[in-house]
């Protein structure tokens, strides 16, 4: 690099930083570097976390001043623009801990790439900080008609509010009518949009009791009679925008990083199963063989989510857009991930037999938040609809909700 290529960097750097205001600026090392010394805490809080099913405090507040709801704000407006390699390792660190936290981890720093759709100025009133941590579910939408200066919810309810106790901000779908009548896009779809609700009007309803993930705090939330200012309701894009911010250019690149809760606890797993096969000292060559291929899928599952991952930040931040191969990988390495390591884990975990059913083992909550990991769209077969579409040549492709 030469002395040019240096004050380049410096003259950007020096911007990020005054951009970023009273908010400070952290790059996406500082931050990282943060996570990676919050094991021990996350270790202390894991099984109150599980028991109040959501973050402690005391958790939150770390994690918040680690950086990690940061993390997809534009550069240019002193965020650290996280590259999404960098991101699915941040919440793999996480999840190797506890899996629900790195959900919550996943889910709360969407922020960044809600505000990276509009201009900086409307972001930063929806937004009074980088930190703020954003939560809410957009399907199924609820009824939103129009009044004047706004939309009014006469009652709404939407489930999966995945993080919502810690969150600073809530949204939730709507679609929208007037004068009784469902407003109709070009398309004479149905006119969907996110609104902003005002969090002191949200209730949350007890309704996360389930089998794995308690932690995620992912329960329903409710509204009332609320009127909702044109400016906080938006239409959260479908597609892609090459105007935008290059890590807000496609909507489902949103939930790359949620490929980091599988492969933490995926990691954490092997690596306990491990321990306890090296304690047995088993001398057993298809103990050997299996543990070896488990590890081998992992691995492998691993490689294509960091490889797909880093060719994504590396087209997208370079100003590019991708192409249909380029974006169709994104799904397929997140499909991948979740029915790779869950065959490696089954694998790994069938070597030390019945002792994996005992509260002492630690496996118990890890196979449960597993086994609840693979119900999520981003790792179900169905979201492979249109990537299987687009490899055989056809044009039909469906929305998955």
């Amino acid at each position: 690099m030469d002395m040019k290529d240096n004050a380049i960097t410096m003259t950007d750097f020096s911007l990020n930083k005054a951009a970023a205001g009273a908010d400070g600026y952290k790059s996406a090392a500082d931050i990282l570097a943060a996570v990676e010394k919050l094991g021990p805490l996350i270790a202390q809080e894991a099984d109150e976390v599980d028991r109040l099913r959501h973050l402690t405090p005391r958790l939150l507040a770390a994690l918040k001043d680690a950086g990690v709801f940061r993390i997809a704000w534009p550069a240019a407006w002193g965020g650290p623009e996280m590259r999404f390699e960098d991101q699915i390792r941040l919440v793999e660190m996480l999840s190797y801990h506890d899996a629900s936290v790195a959900w919550n981890v996943q889910i709360l720093s969407d922020t960044g790439f809600y505000g990276g759709q509009f201009p900086e100025d409307v972001a930063r009133t929806l937004y009074t900080s980088m930190d703020n941590a954003t939560a809410g579910g957009f399907y199924p939408p609820q009824r939103a008609d129009k009044v004047p200066g706004g939309w009014h919810i006469k009652k709404a309810r939407w489930p999966f509010g995945s993080g919502i106790h810690s969150a600073d901000v809530i949204v939730g779908g709507v679609q929208l009518f007037e004068n009784g009548t469902p407003i109709l896009d070009e398309t004479g779809a149905p006119e969907f949009r996110v609104a902003y609700l005002p969090k002191e009007k949200v209730s949350l309803l007890d309704t996360w009791h389930v089998h794995g993930l308690h932690g995620s705090g992912s329960t329903d939330y409710m509204i009332e009679d609320v009127t909702i200012p044109d400016a906080k309701v938006f239409k959260y894009f479908d597609g892609q925008a090459s105007h935008l911010p290059p890590l807000s250019r496609y909507a489902d690149l949103i939930a790359q990083s949620l490929q980091g809760v599988v492969l933490g606890l995926g990691r954490r797993i092997l690596d306990d199963v491990k321990t306890c096969l090296q304690r047995k000292s088993p001398n057993d060559r298809l103990i050997r063989s299996q543990y070896a291929e488990a590890e081998m899928n992992y691995r492998a599952a691993r490689a294509y989510s960091m490889g797909t991952a880093t060719m994504l930040s590396d087209r997208l931040l370079s100003g590019g857009m991708l192409d249909d191969s380029e974006y169709m990988n994104a799904t397929l390495a997140s499909v991948n991930a979740g029915h790779q390591i869950h065959k490696a884990c089954t694998m790994a975990l069938e070597l030390v037999g019945a002792y994996t059913i005992y509260e002492a083992s630690g496996f118990v909550r890890r196979r449960r938040d597993l086994d609840a990991l693979l119900v999520h769209i981003s790792h179900q077969r169905k979201a492979l609809q249109n990537p299987g579409a687009k490899l055989l040549g056809e044009t039909d492709l469906v929305r998955l909700a």
